[in-house]
């Protein structure tokens, strides 16, 4: 089982909530969004980076586009092993929070 750190799950589930892949912008926009606390681009392709070399994350160059001066973008996509990563996790914190007296699920 692998679990991933606090950051690392926050940009994992903003990517699947974004279809599964995202250039940055948009990725950083859910990433707050969901986080409700601002984050640098700085920090954000970072944590792409780490999560990337874990085989979590891929990017690719996108086709050259003329509204930004002919500039790609880099488009990262989550992995089987990243949305696995990020299941294992979801169901501990419900495991966990299912467990601790008083956050009994209510159903």
């Amino acid at each position: 089982m692998t679990f991933l750190a606090v950051k690392e799950e926050i940009i994992l589930s903003a990517l699947m909530m974004l279809d599964g892949s995202s250039n940055g912008a948009p990725l950083r926009k859910k990433v707050i969004e969901l986080s409700k606390k601002e984050i640098v681009y700085g920090t954000l392709y970072n944590l792409l980076e780490v999560l990337i070399r874990k085989g979590y994350v891929t990017s690719q160059k996108s086709d050259p586009t003329p509204v930004r001066g002919g500039r790609s973008k880099t488009i990262y996509s989550i992995t089987k092993q990243g949305k696995q990563a990020l299941e294992e996790t979801l169901l501990m914190h419900e495991h966990i929070k299912n467990s601790v007296p008083g956050f009994e699920s209510e159903m």
